[in-house]
């Protein structure tokens, strides 16, 4: 329950993908193959703590399939369950990964969730809402949660069918960079995310309070682009109470705006960190009286090299917390638009990426020393990074 009796907490995390990653057999699902679906959660005791709505970005999928082969950002369906057990009450599946292995296994994934009572936000809505929204009731108010996804959707993976993907937002997430048509996108603003200010507007008047799970941004990040957080003013503008990330698989700043607050990403929770052994991400608190905002916070919870997430030490959350700290304060400059325009933060983006991907060649390498077995199917990975690598150094647009 909430921390008082007349308030109402929502605690939310960020990226939980239960499978391998980076090579199968050396990952999250692999670790529980091992030691069991418990496993990853055995070091957090109270971290999560009292709580009355415990979120996550569940990016990846659960399926039998995986007791016989590793899917990647797979888990098995008891997976589901020891979500439950750690007190998960809402998944979003409004993500870029969730489709990763075709609709049948999506489907899979959702009917596992429900089974074990989590509740599903983000799925393509049949009725009068284009994203279906999870309705609950506590302390005799009700909360609306709705989720939607932008990233991904030129990889034509028919998610638009399942889930609530947005093709109209101010962000440009493709190879096609054109300046001049992220500026005018952002002019236009009251014209985009029609279907997001749509549903927002139709579940304000259902409910007390509106909390958008949002998947967007670059990766790689500390900030948001400018474009996400002209985006997010116009959600609250329209109705949103709070916003809560996911996709740059780091985190962000959190803004108060009108009262309402934004956490414009997370970060990750559970995620296979190769090729890092480790990763901080965000617990992020927000506790309502009534309507209204009561008061916000957050910490770092560390995901260590045993693929196990705990609470930071104090020098990781002081870390922690001037990385956000300075994300923030460029998010609630009067020249974000400018020091944030979405070209500059791509650029970041894309040489974070660039970065990574090199360290992802030298792990596969030492990987293949430490586990001969792995030698053709790593080899196969390295050449084709290698190759996509030349190709991007001289300036082809090609994905990793």
């Amino acid at each position: 329950m909430g921390l008082r009796n007349n308030t109402v907490t929502i605690k939310a995390v960020g990226d939980i993908s239960p499978g391998d990653g980076a090579v199968n057999g050396f990952g999250v699902g692999a670790a529980i193959k091992r030691l069991g679906c418990q496993y990853p959660f055995l070091k957090l005791n109270d971290v999560l703590g009292e709580t009355d709505f415990l979120i996550g970005n569940l990016e990846g999928v659960i399926s039998e399939r995986c007791r016989e082969e590793a899917l990647r950002f797979g888990g098995e369906p008891e997976l589901a369950h020891s979500l439950r057990n750690v007190g998960f009450d809402i998944l979003t599946v409004a993500n870029n990964h969730v489709l990763d292995h075709g609709i049948e296994v999506f489907e899979e994934t959702v009917r596992h969730c429900r089974q074990a009572g989590i509740n599903i936000c983000g799925l393509r809505g049949s009725g009068e809402f284009f994203s279906d929204p999870v309705i609950l009731e506590v302390k005799e108010q009700k909360f609306g949660f709705l989720g939607y996804n932008w990233v991904g959707l030129h990889e034509k993976n028919n998610s638009d069918s399942c889930i609530a993907s947005i093709s109209d937002g101010l962000v440009n997430y493709s190879w096609d960079r054109n300046i001049e048509n992220d500026r005018k996108a952002r002019r236009e603003i009251a014209k985009k995310n029609l279907k997001v200010k749509g549903d927002i507007l139709k579940l304000k008047a259902m409910v007390d309070t509106v909390v958008l799970l949002t998947h967007w941004g670059y990766e790689w990040t500390i900030f948001p682009p400018s474009g996400v957080i002209l985006e997010a003013r116009d959600f609250i503008d329209t109705g949103a109470d709070c916003i809560i990330g996911s996709h740059p698989h780091v985190s962000q700043g959190v803004e108060v705006y009108n009262g309402k607050v934004i956490a414009y990403s997370l970060g990750n929770f559970l995620f296979d960190p190769q090729p890092e052994k480790s990763f901080l991400g965000m617990v992020f608190e927000c506790v309502f009286s009534g309507r209204n905002i009561d008061r916000y916070d957050y910490s770092a919870i560390y995901c260590d090299e045993n693929l196990q997430p705990h609470l930071a030490t104090e020098k990781n959350q002081r870390q922690f917390r001037e990385k956000i700290d300075k994300s923030t304060n460029m998010i609630k400059s009067i020249d974000f638009e400018e020091e944030l325009n979405d070209e500059l933060v791509y650029t970041f983006y894309e040489n974070a990426y660039n970065k990574r991907k090199i360290k992802k060649v030298k792990y596969l390498l030492f990987m293949i020393l430490r586990n001969p077995e792995s030698l053709k199917p790593i080899t196969k990975k390295v050449l084709n990074l290698l190759g996509i690598l030349f190709l991007r150094l001289k300036g082809n647009k090609v994905r990793w």
